[in-house]
């Protein structure tokens, strides 16, 4: 979804937004990263909406480790995700991560840090290097959201130079989406 039509001032979006929502959104400081935060939530009651017969806005909550669950229904997997213009809802009946991010200039120390070798040497390889950074780094990220740890897992301890990852007896698979502007990487990570 494309947030850039939210005037995060405007206090009629808060109907339609859990209480929990709203209030983090009145604590964020920049209308970006509110508006972000409002189309987050509007998709996430429109991705469950369709999926049940839920009323909106869902009931939610996050575990220890910050990956947000739906309290009503333990058999349907949600994951957000926003940067710049946009807000992602990931819907699945398996585990499953989302990761949306602005390429930007990359820098190579971060993947060399971060990342793999093999991963930093597919970014030095590529000719558009900041493509190939954000695409590891959208993998990685919808990756650890999926499994459920963020960034407790060390990024750099596994690769995602192809398209699925083994962790703890389970398959994990990706999936590119194409972001109406250029300049996005999308990526989602469910279990197979």
């Amino acid at each position: 979804m494309n947030i850039s039509g939210i005037d995060a001032e405007d206090k009629r979006w808060y109907a339609y937004l859990s209480e929990r929502r709203a209030e983090k959104v009145k604590r964020l400081k920049h209308a970006q990263k509110k508006a972000q935060s409002i189309g987050a939530e509007l998709l996430l009651n429109y991705a469950v909406k369709l999926e049940t017969d839920a009323k909106t806005p869902v009931n939610w909550d996050t575990d220890e480790n910050g990956k947000l669950y739906l309290t009503d229904y333990d058999n349907i997997y949600v994951n957000l995700s926003h940067s710049g213009d946009y807000a992602v809802c990931a819907v699945n009946d398996k585990p499953v991560g989302a990761d949306i991010q602005r390429c930007r200039e990359c820098d190579m120390k971060t993947a060399e840090r971060f990342f793999t070798a093999d991963e930093a040497e597919f970014i030095a390889q590529s000719q558009d290097k900041n493509s190939a950074f954000f695409e590891i780094w959208t993998k990685k990220e919808s990756f650890v959201k999926a499994i459920g740890r963020g960034i407790t897992i060390p990024l750099n301890s596994f690769s995602v130079l192809s398209d699925s990852v083994e962790y703890d007896g389970a398959v994990y698979l990706f999936k590119e989406y194409t972001v109406s502007r250029a300049g996005y990487k999308l990526f989602v990570c469910r279990q197979s």
